[in-house]
């Protein structure tokens, strides 16, 4: 390649760095930007596959951030002991390797699934703030045998804004589960001085991001719905324990009290500047379609999504849970309730996308439960 093809070449990953550079620095969920940084990164270095590894420092194993090419989907989930392979020598001695052949390596441990044949490998730790915590890998140039120096060197210019945005990514997410961890708590506390609820806020929120993931949600949005569903009660902070704790059904008066707890919750988290955009979940949750609900009777498109899917898995739970004064109904007539109230207490589409889940057996808290803490693990990976 002539001099001029050469710097031409340089010109063009340097100006692809800077933008991806950019678009790290100016993102808290980095996913999107390094996707595209593997598919630059491959196209460089002529590679069929590439992967981001991360280090989990709590159980010192590598998983994979981000993989791509043959056989992604199915090596997703993997993960591996830190000791072990080359990639993990490489995240331990935090030195980039070139390995031109890898079956007669050592340290290879064998495919991780049928189909894929690695022959090459360029492996480039990640390093922040002087620490290891992640692995960039180019498997399999598609031009020629094996890597070679010119490809390290470019990967060791794409290693350097990778392993920062991997850093800030994890920091972001660590911050994130202690404000979720403190919010939930909180309402907890709360729930504790009502004798008659244990773990309704922990089976609304699963029923609400069980219902939301139905509808089609996207996960910043189930997100949203998973902190609103988990401070929906909050109000009740300040509803007198004579009339939590009542052991029998409120009187008209004490019922007035008791209602007050929406707006009440709403005023609390409204408070709190980073929690503002939660308020129609938290205010309105108990408002109807049809305008019966309280405290402001919305109807129609006033009441937001959010709102009506926290309203059906809290009157879903509230109906299927025992009190002293009356046995909680079945399942299945909880079911019957909400698909006869659909379009004047429910929203139709709510109270549609519900029947689908209860009809393949999938409304329950087990369920729920697995999509809240799927929620958790993509922002940790």
């Amino acid at each position: 390649m002539s001099n001029p093809q050469v710097l031409e070449q340089k010109l063009e990953e340097y100006e692809t760095l800077l933008e991806i550079g950019l678009e790290l620095a100016g993102t808290l969920d980095p996913h999107q930007v390094l996707s595209l940084a593997l598919e630059k990164a491959e196209e460089f270095c002529h590679a069929e596959s590439s992967s981001i590894w991360e280090v989990d420092d709590e159980r010192q194993e590598l998983f994979f951030r981000l993989v791509r090419g043959a056989g992604a989907p199915g090596l997703a989930s993997l993960r591996i002991p830190i000791d072990q392979g080359i990639v993990g020598s490489v995240a331990r001695s935090g030195t980039a390797e070139i390995v031109l052949d890898v079956q007669a390596d050592p340290r290879w441990t064998g495919e991780p699934q049928d189909g894929f044949t690695t022959r090459s490998i360029l492996t480039v730790p990640l390093i922040a703030r002087g620490k290891v915590v992640g692995v960039l890998q180019l498997l399999n140039p598609t031009d020629r045998d094996g890597f070679g120096p010119e490809d390290l060197r470019r990967m060791q210019l794409f290693a350097g804004p990778l392993a920062h945005a991997l850093a800030n990514a994890r920091l972001y997410a660590q911050q994130k589960d202690l404000f979720l961890d403190t919010v939930t708590a909180l309402a907890e506390a709360i729930e504790v001085r009502d004798p008659y609820t244990g773990g309704h806020v922990r089976r609304v929120v699963a029923y609400s991001v069980l219902l939301g993931r139905e509808m089609g949600l996207s996960r910043e949005q189930l997100e949203d719905l998973r902190l609103a569903a988990t401070l929906h009660d909050v109000g009740k902070i300040g509803v007198p324990d004579r009339i939590l704790g009542k052991p029998g059904r409120l009187d008209d008066e004490e019922f007035e009290i008791m209602k007050r707890h929406a707006a009440d919750g709403a005023e609390i988290v409204a408070t709190i500047r980073s929690l503002r955009h939660l308020l129609p979940g938290v205010r309105s949750h108990h408002e109807r379609v049809d305008g019966g609900g309280y405290p402001d009777g919305l109807s129609g498109e006033d009441l937001l999504q959010t709102p009506r899917i926290i309203g059906v898995a809290d009157t879903y739970d509230a109906m299927t849970t025992d009190r002293p004064y009356r046995k909680g109904l079945t399942r299945e007539e909880a079911a019957d309730e909400i698909d006869r109230c659909a379009g004047t207490q429910f929203c139709p589409r709510v109270a549609a996308a519900f029947s689908r889940l209860y009809q393949r057996g999938e409304f329950d808290l087990e369920h729920g439960e697995a999509v809240v803490e799927g929620l958790s693990e993509r922002t940790r990976s």
